[in-house]
């Protein structure tokens, strides 16, 4: 009975279940057909609205029956807001400008909207996709088709009337793929390479590479001198070999051309002027009396009664009551100015009075002509050479040095586009040497300085006035502090020094034509300043009579009589044998050439190879060359001797 309750149980719950699924069947058929008759009278609204919206816009299209022809629909009021989806719209008008108003479409969808009316070919490759919102009035198609890509990282390429679509890295590798790699050799005129290769390198791609000559040697020779330069040093001008893309090495082409400009130039001044002011006065009596014995007893001297100086008193008179009274005060004096003396006896009276002024000035002026950014010196003055020794634990090594006094100027020159210049500079005047203990020794006036200077103009970059006064006094002592009589024992010596020191700086930035022709007047003045020295010279001297003879052939040759011309040349060279336009107006004149032979014969045959091997068939310097002209009545030798 348990079994078949059971068995009995299980079948009504299968029973139950079944008839439970059969109520959820009828349950969801239920909802879709409510769902399907929504949606129906959802599209039957819409479709009347449409229709609605088409009355009030134009004419009647028979589906609302209120609408007459002419006449406008009312508004309908929508009491809720509808789900209406966005139209998805692409125009394009006769002259191929697209007005487009879509939203989420597929690239695809929207790329077919695109070509139809066109009648452009486009074909995507694998991996572009997308999807396109945008909206666009009056565009042209290239516009609207970049537009679209863009905004799906896409772009495309034209390959004849096909417009083919790939992602902007498949576009980027095709690109590098069909690019040409070349190699180009720039060669520069100012521009240094190392410069040029920091400068290019940020516009070289990947594969861009860059090989530049070795640089040269700075300065103009090593400890040693001008032996220490390289002698196989490249002698070309600096070169860059650069590979890259074609379109690469057009743009290095044009930074370089406009890098490698002539640099500029400064031409500087510099007017270092030294005044120094010396006032010595000084005043001193001197008094020497001698008390028992007179002055000729101890064989005294007076040179010219300036001074006296007494020898030894004799042995005779030491018995004697003597004495000395001596203030000796000229003997701190300078030598020179006034000079009183009395001798009388026994009592010596000198006076010595001086008043001295001492002025010098010392002025230079060194100019030098400097590129931009580059280091200029002048020095006008001397090398006074020392020892210098060096002792370690095992040896003892001594070298020369080298102490340069004198005008120097040294300086640095950076140069605006503003017209004004800045410049480090320092001009140094000094004066010294070496002792005796061959210590080397200096007196200096200096300034060290960065400063901007407007070109053309002069500014004070240094300026030092000093003055140190001396005051000197000795006297016997009490007596020089009587009143009146006290200046009888005592010295006076004043001494005043004043030092001036003015440092002027004018910088003119070198400006083409107008200087070139300045400097070229220059050297016309040097000529005329070498030619004024000799004309300075004795008239019979051997050259300033071949100078005459010459300048008297050239007058006579003016004046057409080229007998009187040749004899004044043939004077000018006996006088001045290597006087060179005298030797080719003479040459002119006689239409040839004066010769000798030469008597080294591997001279003569080096130069008759390289002649032959030029195809020069006429010899060096006019000289005859064989087969020679000789003449019929001479008889050559018989090898008989008479």
């Amino acid at each position: 009975m348990d079994s078949i309750w059971h068995k009995t149980d299980r079948e009504g719950v299968m029973s139950d279940g079944r008839d439970a699924g059969r109520r959820r069947g009828a349950a969801a058929r239920w909802t879709g057909a409510r769902r399907a008759c929504v949606l129906s009278i959802l599209m039957t609204l819409v479709f009347v609205g449409a229709a609605a919206r088409g009355g009030e816009n134009g004419p009647s299209d028979g589906i609302s029956g209120t609408d007459t022809p002419g006449e406008s629909a009312p508004p309908v009021a929508s009491e809720a807001p509808t789900d209406e989806p966005q139209r998805q719209t692409i125009h394009v008008d006769a002259n191929d400008r697209v007005t487009m108003h879509v939203a989420g479409i597929p690239l695809s969808d929207a790329l077919r909207m695109l070509s139809e009316p066109t009648k452009r070919n486009i074909i995507m490759a694998d991996g572009a996709g997308g999807t396109v919102t945008a909206s666009m009035y009056d565009a042209t198609f290239e516009e609207a088709l970049s537009a679209m890509l863009l905004s799906n990282s896409l772009g495309y390429r034209v390959d004849g009337d096909f417009i083919f679509v790939y992602p902007l890295g498949e576009l980027a590798k095709m690109a590098d793929a069909q690019r040409k790699i070349a190699t180009r050799v720039f060669r520069l005129a100012y521009l240094n390479v190392t410069a040029a290769q920091d400068l290019i390198k940020p516009l070289l791609s990947n594969a861009g590479k860059v090989a530049v000559t070795p640089a040269s040697s700075i300065g103009l020779g090593g400890e040693n001198g001008i032996g220490d330069t390289e002698g196989n040093a490249l002698a070309t001008e600096d070169t860059l070999v650069v590979t890259d893309y074609v379109e690469k090495l057009d743009e290095v082409e044009a930074l370089l051309r406009e890098l490698d400009e002539r640099p500029k130039q400064v031409l500087i001044e510099a007017t270092v002027l030294r005044a120094a002011l010396n006032e010595d006065n000084a005043l001193g009596i001197d008094f020497t009396t001698v008390g028992g014995i007179d002055f000729g007893t101890l064989s005294s001297t007076s040179p010219a009664v300036q001074s006296i100086t007494t020898g030894a008193t004799p042995p005779g008179l030491l018995g004697d009551t003597t004495f000395t009274v001596r203030s000796n005060l000229n003997g701190a004096m300078p030598g020179g100015g006034f000079t009183f003396g009395i001798l009388k006896d026994q009592i010596g009276v000198f006076i010595r009075a001086l008043e001295q002024i001492t002025d010098t000035s010392i002025l230079a002026n060194p100019k030098i002509l400097a590129l931009n950014k580059q280091v200029g010196q002048v020095i006008v003055g001397q090398r006074d050479g020392y020892f210098v020794t060096t002792v370690t634990e095992t040896s003892m090594v001594q070298t020369v040095e080298f102490l340069e006094t004198g005008t120097i100027l040294t300086f640095r020159p950076f140069i605006g586009n503003d017209g004004y210049v800045r410049m480090e500079v320092h001009p140094k005047d000094s004066s010294g040497g070496v002792n005796d203990r061959d210590l080397p020794f200096e007196t200096t006036t200096e300034v060290t300085t960065n400063v901007m200077v407007r070109d053309g103009h002069t500014i004070l970059i240094g300026g030092l006035f000093r003055e140190v006064s001396t005051a000197t006094r000795g006297q016997t002592p009490m007596l020089g502090n009587i009143p009146v009589i006290g200046a009888m024992f005592r010295r006076t010596r004043d001494v005043t020094v004043r030092e001036e020191v003015i440092i002027l700086l004018t910088v003119h930035i070198i400006k083409g034509k107008p200087d070139e022709r300045a400097g070229s007047a220059l050297k016309e003045d040097v000529e005329r300043f070498r030619v004024g020295t000799r004309r300075g010279l004795q008239w019979l001297g051997r050259e300033r009579l071949g100078q005459a003879h010459y300048r008297w052939a050239l007058e006579h040759m003016g004046r057409g009589d080229l007998e009187k011309s040749l004899w004044d040349v043939e004077m000018a060279l006996h006088n001045s044998p290597r006087h060179m336009h005298a030797i080719k107006l003479k040459e002119e004149l006689l239409g040839r050439r004066s010769w000798e032979s030469e008597s080294r014969s591997v001279y003569t045959y080096v130069m008759d190879r390289i002649a032959e091997e030029n195809g020069i068939e006429e010899p060096h310097f006019g000289r005859p060359a064989p087969p020679f002209d000789i003449p019929e009545d001479i008889n050559g030798p018989t090898g008989v001797e008479e």
